[in-house]
């Protein structure tokens, strides 16, 4: 009998899972050209169509990163479609196998370079950093280095061309973009090595009764459209040639 009722709990449980995970919601700010105005780009491509392998529905919606966050603690939308992991953040989320990798470069002035060989080359200078991205961890250890954060990637780079701060950090593939479509930025360049390559998750909060099954099935969806070849197809619909280059 006690085996019975605990194969009945299984098997509601279950379905009510499965019932649940028809459809999913998830967001993040705009992040071009990851996410565009509408929601639409690389992420919201790569989670969509891992979440429809599964046979799951995923709606994308857009608003400031820290609406996002605060959406998804409230289980107002069930996941965030794009995040990288910190020792805060896996304290109360679940995170995805990753599906992309950021890579982070310093941006400086092509009429002002300097001598970049890495980190320590940031000794006693000024940089601008996206808020709320958890850039500051970069930056811990070096000495010297004043960082001012704004709202945007594009006042990072906009307060680099005007001469408000000496360098800037950016994601290669935001940055490549961000100065080919925006006026006066394109005296800006990228130094190398890069600073660090992030992996890129979807996360989940701890608290959201189906945390556990909303990761298994990303997971699952991802591997399968990996192994159909649609993963490299959008890859390569989304990312720059030069930045592509860059990468192999």
């Amino acid at each position: 009998m006690r085996l019975f009722l605990f194969s009945l709990t299984l098997l509601i449980s279950t379905t009510c899972a499965s019932t649940e995970l028809h459809h999913l919601s998830g967001g993040h700010n705009t992040w071009l050209p990851y996410v565009n105005n509408t929601g639409h780009g690389l992420i919201n491509d790569i989670v969509t169509a891992a979440f429809e392998a599964q046979g799951i529905k995923f709606e994308f919606k857009t608003a400031p990163f820290g609406r996002i966050l605060v959406l998804a603690e409230n289980h107002q939308i069930d996941l965030i479609a794009a995040l990288w992991s910190t020792k805060q953040r896996r304290a109360k989320m679940l995170f995805s196998e990753p599906y992309f990798y950021n890579k982070l470069v310093v941006i400086g002035k092509q009429s002002h370079p300097i001598q970049y060989t890495g980190p320590e080359s940031l000794q006693f200078r000024h940089i601008a950093t996206v808020r709320s991205y958890s850039y500051h961890i970069l930056f811990k250890n070096i000495k010297g280095l004043a960082i001012t954060d704004v709202l945007t990637l594009r006042a990072c780079l906009e307060m680099l061309a005007k001469d408000r701060v000496d360098l800037a950090v950016a994601d290669l593939q935001a940055f490549e973009y961000e100065r080919a479509t925006t006026k006066g930025l394109a005296a800006l360049e990228a130094y190398f090595p890069a600073l660090v390559e992030w992996p890129l998750f979807i996360g989940v909060s701890k608290t959201h009764p189906y945390a556990k099954q909303i990761i298994t099935q990303f997971n699952l969806g991802l591997a399968a459209i990996k192994e159909s070849g649609l993963y490299q197809q959008l890859i390569a619909k989304h990312m720059t040639e030069k930045v592509l280059n860059s990468t192999r």
